[in-house]
């Protein structure tokens, strides 16, 4: 699991679609959740050039896209 200093829960991949600090989710209050991506050390893998083989050979065990 990661999570960024805000305390939402970051789910990288997918081109960010998925993840709640992508800019276009809400909380339980119907608030809009800021986004996160500037400051995500996971962009890159929310980029279009990502391509779902690189999770395969990830190593990073807080990413839920690893393939450890």
């Amino acid at each position: 699991m990661i999570i960024d200093i805000t305390g939402i829960e970051l789910i990288p991949g997918d081109n960010g679609k998925n993840c709640p600090g992508n800019g276009k989710q809400v909380d339980a209050l119907g608030l809009a959740i800021e986004c996160c991506c500037d400051e995500c050390d996971y962009f890159l893998c929310c980029s279009e050039t990502h391509r779902d083989e690189e999770c395969k050979d990830c190593l990073d065990k807080n990413c839920p896209n690893s393939g450890q």
